[in-house]
């Protein structure tokens, strides 16, 4: 059953969290209420930050873009607009702007032809998506495998949507061989490809700012896209609302201890992040009082369920600190690493919540 919360402490004892530590067993650790994963030894388990040096709350955002090399984005982002297309009910068409390092963003706007535009969202594909899947004119998800046309559906909804093709995604990284190399020329800089990602998001969230007259944007995003979606967020106020799905958003310290790292490429693992906080520290610090909605499956691949589980108390009790604490909402299916219809539905209801009825 899914576990679908909004944290009121009336309502739960954060306290009780079972933390179990893992077991090893025939050179595997398995986790509590997750996945069992190759057991990496490769650094010691018990290892701690060199220098670390904590961050007041108030001081956070600025030292996470510092440490993910993310300048500020400009208040106007040239953008170009190609052909569009009418089906439906909604007019598609096809847009593009650049990243800070001069690379083309490809993208798809979404717009309902029957309503004035809606609040904007920007929704962001995993690593196998592309904006033309998000935006694909049938939502539908087989057995196994992504969910498609999920950006069209929420424009069916009502919402201005943009969907871009992300860095880190197949299409656009040629290989992962080139993939791995730009990670290494980049740190010398002070940037990250965690940063250009979430500078995409905010690029892209700038142009359909524009393009719906100043109306407020939310991000969205699965996977890879929801690392873009929470990082961004985090790095910028002025994103009125979030909802990564599998976002992997929860702990590094877990990931790199107890989840299965040949699924993460060296871009997630942002250098220097744990000297100072880890993930409940940026969420809790940098989101609140704005609308925040996690979808963290109990047997996510990507994050272990331990990570979501410390990070949810310290983030809910920041929400009450703020007088919002219907603002903070998180869904943990017993599921892997997936994004569902229904999952979909809480993501619209949400926004539609805080963006529209708000």
């Amino acid at each position: 059953m899914c576990r679908a919360v909004r944290y009121e402490f009336a309502k739960r004892d954060l306290g009780q969290t079972q933390r179990e530590p893992p077991q090893k067993i025939d050179g595997e650790i398995s986790l509590p209420n997750s996945a069992s994963y190759k057991l990496y030894s490769i650094i010691p388990q018990d290892l701690r930050p060199a220098f670390p040096a904590p961050i007041p709350p108030a001081a956070i955002r600025a030292k996470l873009q510092e440490l993910l090399g993310l300048e500020d984005i400009p208040q106007e982002v040239d953008f170009a607009v190609g052909a569009t297309t009418e089906a439906e009910g909604i007019g598609t068409t096809t847009l593009s702007f650049e990243n800070s390092l001069g690379e083309t963003v490809p993208g798809l706007l979404l717009q309902p032809l029957d309503s004035p535009p809606g609040p904007g969202l920007v929704c962001i594909p995993g690593t196998s998506g592309t904006a033309e899947r998000v935006a694909h004119p049938r939502f539908y998800r087989q057995r196994t495998g992504p969910l498609y046309g999920w950006g069209r559906e929420l424009a069916r909804r009502g919402f201005t949507v943009l969907a871009i093709s992300p860095k880190g995604c197949e299409a656009r990284r040629q290989s992962p061989e080139r993939w791995a190399t730009e990670n290494k020329l980049l740190a010398p800089y002070g940037r990250t490809q965690m940063g250009v990602l979430a500078e995409e998001a905010l690029r892209a969230a700038r142009v359909l700012a524009a393009i719906t007259d100043g109306r407020r944007v939310g991000l969205a995003g699965m996977s890879l896209g929801g690392n873009a979606t929470w990082y961004a967020m985090a790095c910028a106020p002025w994103i009125a609302a979030g909802a990564p799905v599998c976002g992997g958003v929860g702990s590094m310290a877990r990931v790199i201890h107890q989840a299965d790292i040949e699924r993460h490429s060296a871009y997630y693992f942002v250098p220097g992040l744990l000297r100072h906080f880890d993930h409940a520290e940026i969420v809790a610090a940098c989101m609140p009082p704005r609308p925040f909605m996690m979808v963290a499956p109990t047997r996510d691949e990507d994050m272990p369920r331990q990570g979501v589980d410390e990070l949810v108390p310290q983030v809910a009790a920041a929400y009450a600190a703020s007088g919002h604490s219907d603002r903070f909402a998180v869904y943990q299916p017993p599921d892997n690493h997936a994004f569902r219809a229904e999952y979909l539905d809480w993501m619209a209801n949400f926004f539609k919540r805080f963006l529209v009825d708000a």
